[in-house]
């Protein structure tokens, strides 16, 4: 069996629909990862999050089109994840929020973290998003089946338009002649807000509620540290001081009436703040992450709890982000601090173990047992050994082994991912991008020139020291960048430009 029967349950309940609530609040489920909602106000419509391509914004907006044929006049972007901010496109253009005054609004962070994900480290969070979503993979049993909280990230055309307006704090606007209030809501992001109908006692909070899934307090793709406190803070916050009656999060399905909010946001902060204790709890005790993350189980009505099923976060590879985040990467076993590089350890315990040889037939009937852990153990060490074909197509097998008996499709997608990089099919395989060029022209230049820092090959430039200023016109500013053995220094500001080394004038 290729697919978990519990992931399968799981994926089976993520039809496309359209949800009214209330009078006025209209949601678009299951047409991509991310829901959009949007509201309908006297003369316009207020959209929230814009699914993560054009392709997906456009069917959504189609649907919306059979409701009402009013126009769009504002979008509130939840937090920076491409996955609500790339398929602006398939909804305005931004020519449209130019000239017909579109107010797009965000939290004032939300730029600074696109410009991270999408600019610092957009190679290396490209090629992880492209293992945790499955990019590679086919959709089929034996490929791709589920995000967990959501569909598939499906390739298209992605865009981006930066935000207009921007908060920092809890702010109440009259927008076509609905009353809300946006609110800050940090927890799977630092620039997350959520947005409250106080007339319509509707609150939509975007990715701080996830969905059907344990809360993915670290994601394997890579993130900013998310401070698990702070987010049961911030559900707390959700539960008790909003009179609520229906909860819309943009993964998984809406909760209706208090009683169903409050016990299914009170299970949601109490598994996040259980693991966040007892893995402090177990560091206290000396502990080291890997042996805290083995033994910790969630409380049995946690554990069963149907919004807590491990299809997104785990407590195997939340704990190791909590222990990172609160005292950093080093455990206290001082082998860890100048370790063996792996191809020279695979060798030596290759030649403790008997040989390559025996390590491959070890391997072969742990897979025959479906030991399949340590058949994963086996193999790695077969490959960083000796990378030859025959031993990377035996660790594909292995991971493809264990990825099939996964429930968490991340893990799933990662394994299997894997896998097709130790034996790839023929054919160009779909990449995952982070910074398509509709991201990248939204950037302001300051920011554009600044992730020019990370990329200068600093063996080359060991000697080197050069000054180049950009003026950029129709900004009237003029920013600098200079090159000072081996590290690249941004400045925001030149008032000597014509002294530097070089002085461009350059359009935005």
């Amino acid at each position: 069996m290729s697919v978990h029967p519990d992931l399968r349950a799981h994926a089976a309940r993520f039809s496309p629909e359209i949800w009214k609530s209330g009078e006025r609040v209209y949601t678009a489920f299951g047409y991509n990862i991310a829901s959009v909602s949007m509201i309908e106000g006297e003369d316009g419509l207020i959209l929230i999050d814009t699914a993560a391509q054009e392709t997906n914004a456009a069917e959504i907006w189609a649907e919306f089109q059979k409701i009402t044929d009013k126009p769009i006049r504002a979008i509130i972007y939840t937090h920076f994840h491409n996955d609500h901010v790339n398929g602006v496109g398939g909804f305005v253009t931004p020519e449209q929020v130019e000239k017909e005054g579109i107010e797009i609004y965000a939290h004032e962070q939300l730029m600074r973290f696109i410009a991270g994900i999408a600019g610092y480290l957009a190679p290396l969070m490209g090629r992880r998003a492209s293992y945790q979503f499955g990019a590679a993979l086919p959709r089929n049993e034996e490929g791709f089946v589920h995000a967990g909280l959501g569909l598939p990230h499906n390739p298209g055309p992605r865009s981006f338009i930066a935000p207009t307006k921007t908060v920092s704090e809890r702010t109440a606007f009259t927008i076509c002649g609905v009353n809300l209030e946006i609110v800050p809501m940090p927890g799977e992001s630092d620039d997350h807000i959520g947005v409250w109908l106080p007339d319509d006692k509707i609150l939509l909070t975007g990715d701080t509620i996830q969905g059907e899934v344990l809360p993915n307090v670290y994601t394997l793709r890579g993130t900013p540290y998310r401070d698990p406190m702070q987010w049961v803070r911030t559900l707390d916050t959700i539960r008790d001081d909003f009179d609520a009656q229906i909860v819309i999060p943009h993964h998984g399905h809406r909760l209706i009436g208090r009683e169903e909010i409050e016990e299914v946001i009170t299970a949601y902060r109490d598994a996040i703040q259980f693991i966040h204790d007892q893995t402090i709890r177990g560091m206290n005790k000396g502990k080291a992450p890997a042996d805290i993350a083995r033994d910790m189980v969630l409380p049995p009505h946690l554990k069963n709890h149907h919004w807590l099923g491990e299809f997104y976060g785990s407590v195997k590879h939340i704990v190791p982000s909590i222990a990172a985040g609160t005292v950093g990467w080093f455990y206290g076993d001082p082998k860890v601090l100048d370790p063996l590089p792996a191809k020279d350890l695979a060798d030596r315990h290759l030649a403790l173990m008997g040989g390559a040889e025996r390590i491959a037939q070890e391997a072969e009937k742990a897979l025959a047992d479906e030991e399949l852990q340590w058949a994963l153990e086996l193999t790695s060490y077969l490959v960083s050994s000796n990378p030859s074909q025959a031993y990377k197509d035996l660790k594909a097998r292995a991971l493809r082994a264990w990825g099939f008996a996964q429930s968490n499709p991340t893990w799933r997608n990662w394994a299997l991912t894997s896998a097709l990089e130790l034996d790839p099919p023929t054919g160009e395989q779909p990449q995952y991008v982070m910074a398509p060029p509709g991201v990248v022209r939204a950037f302001p230049p300051a920011l554009m020139l600044r992730t020019m820092t990370v990329r200068l090959k600093a063996e080359e430039a060991s000697d080197t020291h050069l000054k180049v200023a950009f003026t950029v016109p129709e900004l009237s500013a003029t920013y600098g960048l200079e090159i000072r053995r081996g590290v690249c220094q941004f400045h925001d500001s030149v008032e000597d430009a014509d002294t530097w080394d070089a002085h461009l004038t350059v359009p935005r």
